[in-house]
């Protein structure tokens, strides 16, 4: 059975440059390579019939970039991403990368939305878990939301790092002034990557994290129920979520925060909201997290992913391994492989109709 990959990103030579250029690659890490080429054999060799392209973190948020350079990487981007898929259609399909979500003007998000969904036929729009501080669940990106739920879109959310977006922390009186981040009067921010406080790369122990904090600001904020109709796939098993998940819902409906607004959700209604995400499982698909991961999500919601090339492709066999070795809940009622084959591809052929087409 061939394998869809909801995680899949690739790097342009365009996009590469611009990343590098930028200065903000953390410490320790490098941008893989990438080609059509490189990408078609890797699919080959792991028995993956589709893989849906993306952009990784940090997106088109590069500091050297103005908020209006932005906006047309990210065209530029989508079209090149467009072609791709055109020029392999089962083998490839695309979320579409959107620019900065910036609260001055989130319009510049929607109308890339728009032209990516209507004239492209993207399968969906990446967002990355925060922006200038703030998580998805912000009122201000309220206008982005209402578009998407309207379409009833797929969404995967992609972690990134929170530092450089806060603002720079107080200097003492009498020292030079810090450059402001981006703004739309055009400046670009400051370059450079942020500093590394636990000693490893965003990467490694952040992006987990970020996840998690999205997520539940999209529980707390009713933004899951605000926008019932838009799909979303959280990255890397989703974090740390489904471990925290009871964990947050009871402190949240025991101290009665949310009631303080008019919110007055149980524990177990806050639990129903975080079921319902999506989930892949790049570099979450081991033994353990896996287990946990099809205990608590919602069936045909868990998704494979191989965070290609951004992992050794040793590390992605393995978890292929593993999950065709998985035994925890045995086969499905449907006959196509129970929780294994909907993590291969029948829970994102459900999700991603057109897919489903080809096979039949």
């Amino acid at each position: 059975m061939g394998y869809i990959d909801v995680h899949h990103h690739f790097l342009t030579e365009d996009y590469a440059a611009a990343w590098k250029a930028s200065g903000d690659i953390p410490p320790g890490l490098t941008p893989p390579q990438w080609s059509i080429d490189l990408d078609l054999a890797f699919l080959d060799r792991h028995n993956i019939d589709t893989a849906i392209l993306s952009l990784s973190a940090p997106g088109v948020g590069l500091s050297h970039l103005t908020p209006e350079q932005a906006v047309v990487l990210a065209r530029q981007i989508n079209e090149q991403a467009a072609a791709i898929r055109d020029a392999h259609p089962s083998r490839f399909g695309f979320f579409a990368t959107l620019p900065i979500l910036n609260s001055d003007d989130i319009s510049l998000a929607v109308e890339e939305a728009r032209y990516a969904l209507d004239t492209l036929h993207a399968d969906g729009v990446t967002l990355f878990t925060s922006y200038h501080g703030r998580y998805l669940g912000h009122a201000d990106f309220t206008p982005l939301w209402e578009e998407l739920n309207r379409r009833a879109a797929v969404v995967f959310v992609h972690p990134a790092s929170l530092s450089p977006s806060l603002p720079p922390p107080a200097k003492p009186r009498g020292s030079a002034p810090t450059p402001s981040p981006a703004s739309s009067s055009g400046t670009a921010r400051p370059s450079g990557p942020p500093p590394l406080p636990t000693g490893v790369p965003p990467p490694i122990i952040d992006f987990p994290h970020e996840t998690t904090r999205t997520a539940v600001h999209l529980i707390t904020s009713n933004a899951l129920r605000r926008f019932p109709h838009v799909k979303i796939i959280l990255s890397h098993g989703g974090g740390t979520l489904p471990y925290v998940a009871t964990r947050v819902a009871h402190l949240t409906a025991d101290t009665g925060i949310l009631a303080r607004n008019g919110d007055t959700r149980t524990a177990q209604e806050l639990l129903e909201d975080a079921k319902k995400f999506y989930f892949d499982v790049a570099l979450s698909g081991f033994e353990e997290p896996l287990g946990l991961l099809t205990r608590f999500a919602k069936e045909e919601h868990v998704l494979w992913g191989s965070d290609f090339p951004f992992v050794r492709e040793a590390t992605v066999g393995g978890q292929m391994q593993v999950l065709e070795g998985f035994v925890g809940k045995g086969e499905g009622k449907d006959g196509k492989g129970g929780v294994v084959g909907g993590i291969q591809r029948h829970a994102a052929e459900r999700l991603f109709p057109r897919l489903a087409r080809r096979g039949e």
